[in-house]
């Protein structure tokens, strides 16, 4: 299936923002994992559930809460007659929706770096890796998070999602259109669209030098930016060099330019910054844009 109609399927019945679309396909292709920071009701699941169709792959939902298990999601061991038969969790799935995430308790949280960081999972000493492709959608309630309600996620566990995105409601005029199409949502946990999960890879995507030193520079202006807490990890700029190279690809070419390191710039640093207590009046997105501003776009 052509990518182009892949951003088609999934905008059927995600009627967001098309870049939302985007960056989460995007994600996909680059191997990585999406946060999604919005209100309840904003259509995250709805997101996560027209993706797993779109590729033709399997779709399974986790509901966090305080009393969730890394069992709950990873899987565990079944002890019979001697032998030991592990029962494969929801993570074994293509698209994996991690809903309410910052309720996990920290053990729960903690269980989840090794599937993100690694594409593998450990049950009784025995490890088994994840389908391909795989990719984690969590979702997190900023309201609950701002009023106190809930924990913010460890620095840990947000460092390890390749992209964030904002997920707010829909306009008016495209709010008419979901509600005309509320009885076909209901259904999308149906069979997948596509015979088989797709497999798309960016190494045939070319970036230049003067492209990668344009993504270090971006990382390095925000690294040295006295009003951000914790210096930005080396995760930073490989998530933004693979999100930069499967946005390319998107657009239906093999070389990344610097309209496409912009373009993933918010998805994939915004979520990592913690800024300093008395510039609580700023937020990440202005301290991004700051840096976009400031390093020199390289000629092509």
């Amino acid at each position: 299936m052509a990518l182009r109609s892949l951003v088609a399927s999934v905008s059927k019945y995600y009627l967001g923002e098309r870049q939302a679309v985007e960056i989460a396909l995007a994600t996909l292709i680059a191997r990585g994992h999406l946060l999604l920071v919005g209100p309840v009701g904003g259509g995250k699941t709805t997101l996560a559930k027209a993706l797993a169709r779109a590729i033709g792959g399997t779709f399974a939902r986790v509901q966090m809460t305080n009393e969730t298990l890394p069992s709950d999601i990873l899987g565990y061991g079944v002890y019979h007659q001697g032998e030991v038969r592990v029962v494969k969790g929801p993570i074994f799935n293509n698209v994996v929706l991690i809903d309410e995430i910052n309720r996990a308790p920290p053990r729960t949280l903690s269980a989840l770096i090794e599937p993100m960081q690694e594409r593998t999972v450990t049950i009784e000493g025995v490890t088994y890796r994840l389908p391909d492709p795989h990719i984690i959608i969590a979702t997190m309630n900023l309201t609950e998070v701002v009023r106190g309600a809930t924990q913010p996620l460890p620095y840990t566990v947000t460092d390890r999602f390749t992209a964030s995105l904002a997920i707010n409601y829909a306009d008016v005029a495209r709010e008419k259109e979901i509600i005309k199409l509320s009885e076909e949502l209901e259904n999308l946990d149906g069979k997948p669209q596509a015979a088989a999960p797709i497999s798309i890879s960016t190494h045939g995507v070319y970036v230049s030098d003067a492209i990668v030193d344009y993504i270090i520079k971006i990382v390095e202006q925000i690294r040295k930016d006295e009003r951000v807490e914790i210096p930005l990890s080396t995760r930073a700029p490989i998530a933004l060099y693979r999100l930069s190279k499967a946005i390319a690809l998107l657009d239906g070419r093999n070389y990344v330019i610097p309209d496409d390191v912009k373009k993933a710039a918010h998805p994939a640093l915004d979520h990592r910054i913690l800024l300093k207590p008395e510039y609580s009046d700023l937020t990440p997105s202005q301290i991004v844009e700051d840096a976009l501003r400031e390093v020199e776009i390289p000629g092509m």
